[in-house]
């Protein structure tokens, strides 16, 4: 049984939920507390803020319509209905769809709570929910807060690994057709998990929160934002030469080695690249994915000499398309290489390592 970080954090964060209105003697608003604890924590800390204000504006809002409910027209089950019909109408309204079911649970509780005058209860129970939320963000924000750099880097060296793989094997007519497009669609999935952590990153990062970290965090997400665009193109790459198997199949000898070589220099950049980014390489280094004219000029001229040949031309271009796109796929790769090694060079030249620490790759 393995215990992750949100799951501790979410246990301790109803601890305290439980523990706070103990300790304040209200102990009618421990169970709205934990509750509210449990239901508030977020995967990232603005998340985690921004839930803390619904949270607490809507129960707040519930807190008076049970009130205002219960002394003009009682508690009965119906009237008790009637409120909650009422708070979703309201939060509706201010657009807190997100936390109608936590503030109906309050408004219940409240309604149907007989031990204290009924201002006292509801005060009480909107003050224990206020507790639960603030519990929750406290802990996500202090305690183990979410490292959303390391999941996505790990993550991208792990899709970048497959993909050269399925590169070379693709290159070398080694690939089975059924087995590679479930493994797609796998990549796929990892590479819009991707885009999630970056998402999270640039919601949770308590960086954002101090000027003097505020540029270093803004340039840290450009770069890994440009690791995932370079992902999705050797991804777009290994598509292209899977969808277009048969015709890079027909390919002269001399174009396949010529694609190869190409290929081989893009893919080593990308794993050096990386290395650069884990100051395992330094920033001069990795230029030479930028190709001499003469190579490049001769790589396009041997593409589009095998796109104009006779025989594709007459299979309605057909054919002579999947030449050109296989051509594009490269190039957009090696462009988006060379922009990411810029990226990498210009953050690793500029940011010391005191400063900004990039996870070790074990």
């Amino acid at each position: 049984m393995k215990i992750g970080a949100r799951t501790f954090k979410t246990g301790l964060a109803v601890f305290l939920a439980l523990a706070i209105p103990s300790l304040l003697n209200i102990s009618e608003g421990v169970p709205l507390a934990g509750i509210s604890a449990v239901v508030s924590m977020q995967p990232s800390v603005k998340k985690s803020f921004q839930t803390l204000k619904d949270r607490l504006l809507a129960n707040i809002i519930g807190g008076v319509v049970a009130v205002l409910t219960v002394i003009a027209l009682g508690n009965s089950y119906f009237m008790i209905g009637l409120a909650s019909a009422i708070l979703i109408a309201i939060l509706h309204q201010f657009k807190l769809n997100n936390v109608i079911v936590s503030s109906i649970i309050t408004l219940i509780i409240i309604m149907m709570s007989t031990d204290y005058p009924i201002v006292m209860s509801a005060s009480i129970r909107v003050l224990g929910t206020i507790i639960g939320v603030f519990s929750a963000f406290v802990v996500n924000g202090v305690v183990l807060p979410p490292k959303y750099d390391e999941k996505l880097f790990y993550l991208n060296n792990q899709v970048t690994d497959d993909l050269t793989r399925f590169i070379r094997a693709s290159l070398r007519k080694n690939i089975q057709y059924p087995m590679m497009r479930k493994d797609l669609k796998n990549l796929e999935a990892s590479i819009s998990k991707m885009n999630l952590y970056l998402d999270h990153l640039v919601d949770g990062d308590l960086r954002k929160y101090f000027r003097s970290s505020e540029y270093s965090l803004a340039r840290t997400i450009v770069v890994y934002r440009q690791f995932i665009r370079t992902t999705e193109k050797a991804y777009d790459l290994v598509q292209t030469l899977h969808q277009a198997e048969n015709v890079y199949n027909h390919f002269p000898q001399e174009l396949r080695h010529l694609l190869i070589e190409r290929l081989e220099t893009l893919m080593s950049a990308h794993e050096q690249i990386i290395l650069k980014w884990n100051g395992r390489v330094l920033p001069e280094e990795v230029n030479f994915i930028t190709h001499k004219a003469t190579l490049r000029k001769s790589f396009m001229d041997s593409f589009f000499n095998e796109a104009n040949l006779e025989s594709y031309l007459e299979n309605e271009y057909g054919q002579s398309n999947a030449v050109i796109h296989i051509m594009s796929s490269v190039l957009d790769y090696e462009e988006s290489l060379q922009h990411l090694n810029k990226l990498v060079s210009s953050y690793k030249k500029n940011h010391n390592e005191e400063e900004d620490k990039i996870i070790d790759l074990h």
